[in-house]
């Protein structure tokens, strides 16, 4: 794993992540060019409208991956240029 601030890709992701955040974090990356980035204790995804603020961090070990899941997707949609999920 590389130091906080590196992009990685969905693969290095997918064995990082709970697999209903994954699903979210795949559609954003593969579908609305979304980044993921090492970031603290886990990753954060960046939107490519570049806006100030336009990120979500990831939760690494959620309480309940489901709600986790439902809270990114809903983030990515308020993103200032309105970049929606599928």
């Amino acid at each position: 794993m590389g130091k906080s601030g590196d992009e990685i890709g969905l693969p290095e992701a997918r064995r990082g992540l709970v697999k209903e955040i994954y699903a979210v974090v795949e559609g954003l990356v593969r579908d609305e060019g979304w980044r993921i980035r090492q970031q603290g204790h886990k990753y954060a995804i960046y939107c490519p409208c570049g806006s100030e603020g336009a990120f979500i961090t990831l939760p690494g070990t959620p309480r309940s991956a489901g709600a986790s899941a439902k809270t990114i997707r809903r983030k990515a949609q308020r993103c200032p240029e309105r970049h929606e999920l599928m």
